[in-house]
């Protein structure tokens, strides 16, 4: 395993799936639903490198007591239980290009001095080869994102698109990632799409009463 990838989904886990200090100083909740949009470079597959569009819609935000929930079921049973008490959970959905859909069940977002940050997590493998025909592990069964929507301009993030998380024997965080990817997809261009607002309808003419 690469200890890039190691870093990222250990952190991620920690703050998804525990009210940390970062959610902890979480603001007032943002307007719902949201929808962002990003591609995504897949290298270090099988394949060849692969460009895809991805949409992330959130309907809801994960609460504390959820989190704490998804935690205590890590810890007792490890990423089959974990997986088993995400799937009680839905916060919205992540769709690569115009195909399948996979629902969130996890979902937390904070600012930071560059901007809002947002992580997601699914109870499915994020393979764009799935998508259209490939492989599927059900041993690595949790897909994470996470990105930053700047203040100005486009933000960028990083996608982990197949993990399995257990504590060792010392009760340490051990994440693995899929063999095929082991290293984090780059999001690119990502952008918060904001619903074009309604057409005012004109001011109805009323006559003045004599």
């Amino acid at each position: 395993m690469r200890a890039i990838g190691i870093r990222f989904v250990t952190a991620v886990a920690v703050v998804v799936l525990v009210a940390g200090v970062a959610l902890a100083a979480e603001e007032s909740p943002v307007p719902l639903p949201e929808r962002f949009e990003a591609f995504v470079m897949a290298i270090g597959g099988p394949g060849p490198a692969a460009t895809a569009r991805i949409a992330i819609t959130i309907e809801r935000w994960t609460t504390p007591e959820e989190r704490q929930t998804m935690l205590a079921a890590l810890k007792e049973g490890g990423t089959d239980r974990l997986v088993e008490a995400m799937s009680k959970y839905t916060a919205g959905y992540l769709q690569v290009d115009n195909n399948l859909r996979w629902p969130l069940r996890s979902a937390a977002t904070w600012r930071t001095e560059k901007g809002r940050m947002v992580r997601v997590a699914t109870d499915r493998p994020l393979s764009f080869a799935e998508a259209s025909g490939g492989f599927r592990s059900r041993d690595y069964p949790i897909g994470v994102a996470e990105f930053l929507i700047p203040t100005s301009g486009l933000g960028s993030g990083e996608l982990l698109v197949a993990t399995k998380i257990q504590f060792d024997k010392e009760g340490r965080l051990e994440v693995q990632s899929l063999p095929q990817n082991m290293a984090p997809q780059r999001m690119t261009n990502v952008k918060l799409i904001v619903p074009k607002e309604e057409k005012k309808k004109p001011a109805e003419k009323t006559e003045a009463v004599r």
